[in-house]
């Protein structure tokens, strides 16, 4: 799957993984598996749907949590970009 990303900004290297976990929001807490990391963001694979926009806080088991914005949704997986 191809992404134009804004203006043309590279992507930072993207490391495959698979690391359980949970998305937390307002409205849901969904069982996840992050499927790819980088230091922006991440890719998650869910039976729930995510909607564009969506605030979330990621909680990776082992790991901790980090607050983070759904920037794309399709077939099962979203992009997430982690937030400050």
């Amino acid at each position: 799957m191809t992404r134009k990303t804004e203006a043309s900004t590279p992507r930072s290297t993207r490391k495959s993984v698979s690391m359980r976990g949970f998305a937390l929001s307002e409205k849901r807490d969904a069982d996840i598996c992050v499927t790819d990391l980088s230091y922006e963001g991440c890719r998650i694979h869910s039976d729930v749907k995510f909607k564009k926009g969506e605030s979330v806080e990621l909680r990776i088991l082992g790991r901790g949590r980090v607050d983070a914005e759904v920037r794309w949704v399709g077939d099962g997986d979203a992009g997430i970009k982690f937030v400050s």
